[in-house]
């Protein structure tokens, strides 16, 4: 895989989050893409950090040239620094998510997931559409699997993207960005963008 134009991809995908997100809080957010890969949505689970860690994922459907689901995944521990740098507290376990963390964690999630689905949309000239975004708190290989279930896509490959995001300069946020097209959908993506090898 042409890893380069994914990473670049990412790049543009997470400037505009990154930019919208101090827009909305008034701290400043920075954003790296470590990581970037092709995985069998099977397997997508294990990439979080084994199939006994906890995520916190925010995930919606996209419609237009090309369907899918966009998820973006946040490792608990991460999960937790997040809330608590939106709004002062963080719920020590998933039970403890109320509406307001719910909120905030929808609020961040649909801003990095549209922000990723625009620049894919931009770069290949698809058009993708967005739809309301869902939140949940469970073992990433559950999360992942709904997920799949909903997509009803078990045979499709994910298009993986692993981020770290710094607030104010120092607190360090892990997360990992899904994106699964339908079947033939990351062959037309990779087209556009000129990368030959979708899997």
């Amino acid at each position: 895989m042409a890893s380069s134009v994914v990473k670049e991809l990412a790049n543009i995908g997470l400037g505009r989050a990154t930019t919208a997100l101090s827009d909305m809080t008034g701290r400043s957010f920075n954003m790296a893409v470590p990581h970037v890969d092709t995985v069998d949505v099977g397997l997508a689970g294990l990439v979080l950090g084994g199939e006994d860690g906890v995520v916190l994922g925010i995930y919606m459907p996209f419609d237009g040239d090309v369907e899918g689901h966009l998820a973006f995944l946040f490792p608990w521990a991460s999960a937790q620094e997040l809330i608590r740098t939106l709004i002062g507290t963080a719920p020590e376990s998933p039970a403890e998510i109320d509406e307001l963390c719910a909120s905030a964690a929808l609020e961040v999630g649909n801003i990095i997931n549209s922000s990723f689905l625009n620049a894919i949309s931009d770069m290949t000239g698809l058009a993708m559409h967005a739809t309301p975004p869902l939140v949940s708190a469970d073992l990433g290989s559950t999360v992942v699997s709904t997920l799949v279930a909903e997509a009803e896509m078990s045979e499709s490959v994910a298009l993986a993207i692993e981020t770290e995001i710094f607030v104010d300069g120092s607190r360090d946020i892990q997360g990992f960005f899904l994106c699964i097209p339908s079947v033939g959908g990351l062959q037309a993506i990779f087209g556009r963008l000129g990368v030959e090898e979708a899997a």
